[in-house]
């Protein structure tokens, strides 16, 4: 064997020799050293619910000022015109919490063509009768829609804090030119809101707790300390009234109450 040739032997030999210690080194598996053991967790899993029920703070009115007219500008200035009439008359109120600027905000505005509706059979002409048929034969003529103006819906939200106020702030409204009144919404205030959901937390918890220390009686167990807890769900309330201010002397307004319920999973560690 040539010089040459032995040396490439002795490479080759030597590169197959690195790739069986790499294929050894990735299969081999790798032990870890380990004390006595790991001891299963023992737990206890619960859902508690917590609820905090009160009369709403807040009321969300929504009306609207719907027009027609010949014209798209007149129509657009008369809806202007009344709706200004409408907010000035729902900001003169007198109320004990008083309605501001920044509580009324436009939600929707809409001007759109108004269509004439095409008539059936406008005309009809009656034809000869054929032998044999018991009714003569007429023809009809359909007229196409024909624009006769515009309409334009103006719609704004108004927040009220004053509940014993809101049918006030709808007298004013219809008698100042509102003529749409979508309905109301009772929530609360985010003060008042985080204020309940923190008693609802406080009173998910203790039910929780009440859960826990029940069933570990009644295993044998005793609870040695809390693994982890979860808010689970959080309901926002609010309620939809429909108000019908129509022929009344002054449209009456019953809130009633909403709930704030909170749910939570508290894991529990127990032992014997």
């Amino acid at each position: 064997m040539t010089d040459s040739n032995k040396w490439n032997y002795l490479t080759a030999l030597a590169i197959i020799a690195l790739v069986v210690v790499s294929v050894f080194a990735i299969t081999r598996p790798t032990m870890m050293a380990s004390g006595t053991g790991n001891t299963a967790q023992k737990i206890i899993t619960v859902n508690g619910v917590g609820t905090v029920e009160t009369a709403p703070d807040e009321a969300i009115l929504v009306m609207a000022v719907t027009n027609q007219a010949a014209t798209a500008d007149q129509a657009a200035k008369d809806n202007a015109d009344t709706a200004s009439r409408v907010v000035d008359a729902i900001l003169g109120l007198s109320l004990s919490k008083g309605i501001t600027k920044d509580d009324i905000t436009t939600v929707d505005y809409s001007l759109t063509p108004v269509y004439s509706q095409p008539d059936k059979c406008v005309t009809t002409t009656e034809l000869p009768q054929a032998p044999g048929d018991t009714k003569p034969q007429v023809t009809c003529t359909i007229t196409t829609p024909q624009l006769v103006g515009y309409a334009v819906r103006n719609a704004i939200q108004v927040t009220v804090k004053d509940m014993n106020s809101i049918g006030k702030v709808l007298d004013a409204a219809t008698g100042a030119g509102a003529n749409e009144i979508s309905g109301i919404t009772f929530t609360f205030t985010s003060g008042t809101y985080a204020n309940l959901q923190k008693q609802a937390l406080q009173n998910a918890i203790q039910d929780a707790s009440g859960q826990a220390q029940t069933m570990a009686a009644a295993l044998g167990v005793h609870i040695t300390g809390i693994v982890s807890v979860n808010p689970a769900y959080v309901y926002r309330p609010y309620i939809n009234y429909k108000a019908d201010t129509s022929g009344a002397a002054s449209t009456p307004i019953q809130t009633g109450t909403l709930q704030v319920t909170v749910n939570v999973q508290v894991v529990y560690e127990i032992s014997a």
